[in-house]
């Protein structure tokens, strides 16, 4: 094998931001790469993995590697890295994507991945929706303000601009140029920088996330914004010696006041890279899911999964009144008044969609049906022998989630 580092681009972004859509782009357009994808979800169910495959339409399943039920920057690292390794072990591949889950921080994903000898870390993207920004987060604005708490949503925003070295901001047809202008005044407080893209539906071209040599730790850790406050105050205090020195520590104690969300010590982390421990200050947490209690962001999550239909006309009702604190949800569906096809349901913030993913297998001759089941163990594991492989399976993330509140109002809209 030859010693060549194989190189690898992690996506990152808020839940929603538009990663898989990415990805799935590059990935039927690569360019003559042979690109290995690893996608972490934080539900049980790997939703993005289904996807991806489908509009991909990815053959060797040996490329696609799902982590499921843990986040790639803390609790699943150790296995993040042990995949790439054995990936570029095959020798089948020269490029790796990752796709984080929507609540990773990247840095200690990129510190984990530094460690591997034989890879590269050629692109850390991020992905920020900018309808969102402006709808949910005072057009960026919210992002500026003080005393964000490392538990806020800003704050993991902020840690996924800051950290990369290309910025996707997507939906941008959703939002007019003057809060677009806002947008990116906001974005170049946080990370001055960065290469800004701005795009619809994620149509960047594949040079732009892949084979872009644009990525360096040193280089996009201290361009972040915070630094760049930090060492222009430090600069101002050296100029000014001569003046009392008790102003000066009021004056560094409120600068340091205005950053400390993006800049926290972890003595815990075992996966810091060498030679990066004297910048390698982000915060130890454990991302907890299903059954569990939610994430330090008050994020949590569950699988709604029902073997009976939804009214198309109750749904919708629902879907005006959607609960503002689910985040984002995404999974397949089945409505009554079209038995035959299955939907793919997905919402992010206030944005709710549903798209037609081809027909059930249960519509389909009984000798097809049966030589699918017999090729395929997992969808005969699934098999209802009144309504086939009929079923509404979502996962649903949100902070502070009524699981129980939010699955009645769903049963609500069933059939």
């Amino acid at each position: 094998m030859s010693n060549k580092k194989i190189p690898i681009t992690l996506l990152c972004g808020y839940l929603g931001a538009g990663k898989t859509t990415l990805l799935n782009r590059v990935l039927t357009n690569q360019k003559g790469y042979k690109v290995a994808v690893i996608v972490n979800d934080i539900g049980e169910v790997n939703v993005d993995e289904r996807l991806i495959s489908k509009e991909a339409k990815i053959e060797d399943s040996s490329s696609l590697v799902p982590l499921t039920n843990g986040c790639i920057c803390c609790t699943l690292k150790s296995d993040m890295v042990n995949q790439i390794e054995n990936l570029m072990k095959t020798g089948k591949f020269d490029y790796i994507m990752i796709e984080a889950s929507g609540v990773c921080e990247p840095m200690p994903i990129a510190q984990a991945i530094e460690t591997i000898e034989i890879g590269k870390l050629d692109n850390v993207v991020g992905v920020v929706d900018a309808s969102r920004l402006v709808e949910e987060f005072d057009e960026g604005k919210a992002l500026l303000k003080e005393g964000i708490d490392e538990e806020d949503i800003e704050s993991l925003l902020i840690q996924q601009i800051e950290f990369c070295s290309t910025l996707i901001v997507n939906k941008r047809d959703l939002v007019t140029d003057e809060q677009m202008k806002m947008v990116r005044a906001v974005i170049n407080k946080i990370q001055p920088t960065v290469k800004v893209i701005e795009t619809t539906r994620c149509d960047v071209p594949v040079e732009e996330i892949i084979g872009t040599d644009r990525f360096d730790f040193e280089t996009v850790y201290a361009s972040a914004g915070w630094v760049k406050a930090l060492e222009e105050h430090d600069a101002h205090e050296e100029d000014d010696d001569d003046d009392d020195h008790d102003e000066h520590e009021h004056e560094h104690h409120e600068h340091h006041e205005e950053g400390e969300h993006h800049h926290h010590d972890d003595d815990d982390d075992d996966h810091d890279h060498e030679g990066h421990d004297h910048h390698g200050h982000h915060h130890h947490h454990e991302h907890k899911h299903e059954g569990e209690s939610e994430d330090e962001y008050g994020i949590g999550s569950f699988v709604y999964y029902r073997r009976r239909p939804f009214n198309r006309v109750k749904l919708d009702e629902f879907a005006s009144k959607w609960p503002r604190n689910i985040i984002r949800s995404k999974g397949v569906i089945w409505f009554s008044d079209e038995d035959d096809m299955a939907y793919v349901l997905e919402t992010s913030g206030r944005q709710i969609q549903a798209g037609y993913s081809g027909n059930w297998l249960a519509s389909c001759p009984p000798a097809e049906q049966q030589k699918v089941l017999a090729e395929e163990p997992e969808m005969k594991k699934d098999w209802d022998e009144k309504v086939g492989d009929r079923m509404i399976k979502m996962v649903i993330i949100g902070r502070h989630l009524d699981k129980e509140e939010i699955s009645k109002n769903l049963d609500a809209c069933l059939d």
